[in-house]
């Protein structure tokens, strides 16, 4: 079973007790990863140590790349492009707020066919670009942004002039250029593994 398996699996019955919940339902169901916090064997809340509730042994929660990161991949999916499907959204630096979200895909009411086969020249406005016309910039908090792919130089331009602190990718674009472009100005920017790794470590 994966973590993206969907299951049929009831939420907790609060007419039983703690103990009886967990015998009845797999620990490592998805329904309980994404619930995050549930309760041990013994009645108690999970305590993580090391990733792991020693008295249930139940996996932590997503660390916040991870549930951002599933976000973006889920936006991708409404993308018609045949060739690449691509997901982006822009999220509070405190992770308390989703600010916005895009894929790419022509303008609004237009076609869902490519102007070229030719790599780079689909004619279809970016994910990234979608998710940025769509955010407040009147907004206080520092903004990161999660994509799932590497951002293109063009992308990294408006990326830079939208002051986002912090940009996530995680599969490889077949040039550089963008990502070398934001961290030539300041730009935080992790791969997907990089963000997982630091999450880890801070908690």
């Amino acid at each position: 079973m994966t973590r993206h398996d969907v299951t049929e699996l009831a939420l907790p019955s609060a007419s039983l007790p703690p103990t009886q919940e967990m015998e009845a339902r797999p620990k490592w169901s998805p329904m309980l990863r994404a619930l995050g916090a549930h309760w041990c064997v013994d009645g108690e809340l999970c305590k993580f140590k090391d990733g792991w509730c020693p008295q249930c042994g139940a996996p932590q929660r997503r660390p916040w790349p991870e549930t951002w990161m599933s976000v973006a991949f889920i936006m991708a999916e409404r993308s018609y492009d045949p060739r690449l499907q691509v997901g982006a959204i822009i999220v509070s630096a405190d992770n308390t707020q989703m600010l916005s979200v895009g894929y790419n895909g022509n303008y609004k009411g237009g076609p869902h066919q490519h102007e070229s086969t030719e790599p780079g020249k689909s004619g279809f406005i970016h994910a990234e670009v979608n998710a940025l016309v769509k955010c407040d910039f009147n907004f206080a908090k520092k903004k990161h942004m999660y994509v799932t792919h590497m951002p293109c130089k063009d992308c990294a331009k408006l990326i830079i002039n939208a002051e986002i602190a912090r940009v996530v990718w995680k599969i490889p674009y077949r040039l550089t250029e963008g990502v070398d472009l934001l961290k030539s100005v300041g730009v935080e920017v992790l791969s997907f593994d990089e963000a997982i790794d630091q999450a880890l470590a801070a908690r």
